[in-house]
């Protein structure tokens, strides 16, 4: 390989891990909006809004191309169903009801399970295996997570009593995982923009009747002017541009090293939390800091090869 080569390898390899962490970043925004507006928007209501959104942002990109790429949607057309329930009413839906009943911190915990069901899907379905490095990335970013949402108090994790809520993230987990490890079936005709329209497009029709009953049974979703904010925020940057550069991350990367956003948004959400709910900062989330961008390298260095996979010996 020539210097050039090389150079714009390093280049594009960077450029992938800048869209990780900013997506990661954005994310993050989404969880704290949706804890402080808890008691205010219905779950099924937002992730509504929110991909609704999205899809009229995305529209006026993709839509030609939703036209002219209709024969190959349409001869997929169950699989992309599938994967926009998973990711939508599934993976976003239960998120936001999860939160009716499970704390923060539980949540936290909970959601530090979604990279490991990842690995363990590709696995299963597609035979991806790790080798110590990515293995060990993997463990040192879960005790950074745990270290944070513990606030360097194991005790806090021992006590936890988990309820209904942390049940159905660890299904919502499961739903993100799988639609992450599924996104390598997507049809190479189909670029990201056009993928998040289908997706949006999707999800909004099958969220829809969730969302009716939600609505007559439940509570409707309140326009005032710090829903509607919210919302739109939801819609252009998290479903629009997060959603989409997440999508780019995984095609380049894997689903496996992708999943390590998680532990960067878990950060991301902390600091947030610092810098706009007034919570201080703490030794335990320097720990953290220190041990997830730790796990997130060692994943990114590590490479599956055949002999050296940590699944083959076992």
């Amino acid at each position: 390989m020539t210097t050039e080569n090389h150079n714009n390898l390093e280049q594009r390899v960077a450029g992938t891990y800048t869209m990780l962490i900013l997506a990661a970043l954005i994310f993050a925004s989404n969880h704290v909006i949706s804890r402080h507006l808890n008691d205010v928007l219905p779950p099924f209501g937002t992730a509504f809004w929110r991909f609704t959104i999205g899809g009229l942002i995305m529209l006026p990109i993709a839509g030609r191309s939703f036209y002219q790429n209709w024969s190959v949607i349409r001869q997929n057309l169950w699989f992309f169903v599938f994967i926009s329930v998973l990711f939508v009413p599934l993976a976003n839906g239960i998120i936001y009801l999860s939160y009716q009943w499970t704390t923060a911190t539980n949540g936290g915990v909970v959601s530090t399970v979604q990279p490991a069901l990842t690995v363990a899907l590709s696995a299963l379905l597609f035979r991806d295996l790790i080798n110590r490095k990515q293995a060990a990335g993997l463990v040192c970013a879960t005790v950074g997570v745990l270290v944070i949402i513990s606030r360097g108090d194991i005790e806090t994790l021992l006590r936890l009593e988990f309820n209904i809520g942390d049940l159905t993230l660890v299904f919502a987990m499961f739903a993100g995982a799988l639609y992450n490890v599924l996104l390598r079936k997507v049809p190479t005709e189909i670029d990201v923009p056009l993928l998040l329209l289908i997706i949006q497009f999707f999800g909004v029709i099958t969220t829809s009747p969730i969302y009716l009953a939600e609505t007559l049974l439940f509570r409707p979703v309140p326009f005032t002017s710090e829903t509607v904010i919210a919302l739109v925020w939801m819609g252009v940057a998290v479903t629009a541009i997060a959603v989409g550069l997440h999508n780019a991350v995984i095609r380049k990367l894997g689903a496996n090293k992708a999943s390590m956003g998680n532990y960067i948004r878990a950060v991301f959400t902390a600091m947030i939390a610092i810098l706009f709910l007034g919570e201080s900062f703490e030794h335990y989330h320097a720990t953290a800091l220190v041990l997830v961008v730790a796990g997130v390298w060692l994943l990114s260095v590590g490479r599956s090869t055949g002999h050296e996979t940590l699944f083959k010996k076992l």
